[in-house]
């Protein structure tokens, strides 16, 4: 009885173990990685051209090149529970592009997204309806993806750049009229960079080394994050500063200046308002470029 007793227990220990096996070969995550690639031309060569990149999973890295040519690679990596819904994202997430006027505009393409090229605009939606009442159409996408861009471009070409979730935003040598690079959970990374400036990261740290400082009003917003630059020594700036837990560092001559008292009047009750600017100002050299700080949580750091 006893052999019978040890047998039975064999028996039942192979039959778990096979059961297990079973379900972690069920639970095994599938995954695709492949390269899209395209290259692009900018219809003349400008001063005015500019490259316009709408991602939302995944990373953004631009770099300027001596060519004249736009040469994009995206990697897409596509995860799933089981080979069907795999397939399904190979075929639903892709990349796409389009040209008008001085303007070249690269964006994920999905059942998800939408750009208008009109308008510039480009618009993502999680759920595949096009009307608000067709709640019965809505579909719940069964895999997770990232798009990853490695972009060259001409070195004298602007960037407008827009990514969400997933990746950083990186530019380098870079030196077009225009630098626009907005990120929200992720960094941003601008190196050996000119031109007139506009960054925003949400919740990450945002970092710029400049070649040639901005000659234009320029503009540095982070939520979470901290913002360190390092400008030329020749910068002549006015540094308008705001924040809530933050401070702000420099090794350049500051000098103080007043806060500003700003004018607005009221035409229905024929009275005259003064709105106190609750920045903090900061005068560097001649102070000729007007520079914005915009934070809540992080530090700024503006260096030589």
């Amino acid at each position: 009885m006893k052999f019978l007793k040890l047998i039975t227990i064999a028996v039942t220990l192979c039959f778990t173990s096979a059961m297990l096996g079973q379900k972690q070969r069920s639970n095994k995550k599938f995954k695709s990685t492949q390269t899209l690639k395209k290259e692009l031309q900018f219809t003349t060569a400008s001063i005015e051209n500019i490259l316009v990149v709408d991602n939302v999973y995944g990373s953004i890295d631009v770099e300027g090149h001596n060519g004249s040519t736009v040469l994009i690679e995206a990697t897409r990596t596509v995860y799933a529970d089981n080979e069907e819904d795999l397939k399904k994202g190979e075929t639903e997430i892709g990349i796409k592009s389009s040209k008008r006027g001085n303007a070249i505009y690269v964006h994920l393409d999905s059942p998800y997204s939408h750009f208008d090229i009109e308008i510039g605009n480009f618009e993502y939606r999680e759920f595949n309806f096009n009307n608000r009442r067709s709640y019965k159409h809505r579909t719940k996408r069964m895999y997770k993806y990232v798009l990853n861009f490695k972009i060259k471009i001409p070195k004298k070409t602007s960037v407008d750049l827009k990514a969400i979730n997933k990746g950083d935003i990186t530019v380098e040598n870079v030196h077009g009229k225009l630098l626009i690079a907005h990120n929200i959970n992720g960094a941003i990374s601008l190196k050996n960079v000119s031109g007139k400036t506009d960054v925003n990261a949400l919740n990450k740290n945002i970092d710029i080394t400049y070649a040639n400082n901005p000659k234009e009003e320029s503009w540095y917003r982070s939520l979470n994050g901290d913002i360190t630059i390092k400008f030329k020594n020749n910068l002549n700036a006015t540094i308008s500063y705001k924040t809530l837990n933050g401070k702000f560092f420099t090794n350049f001559d500051v000098e103080k200046t007043l806060t500003k008292i700003n004018k607005i009047k009221n035409s229905k009750r024929k009275k005259v308002k003064y709105k106190i600017d609750s920045n903090s100002h900061f005068k560097i050299g001649k102070g000729n470029v007007h520079l914005h700080f915009n934070q809540l949580n992080g530090d700024a750091i503006v260096k030589k």
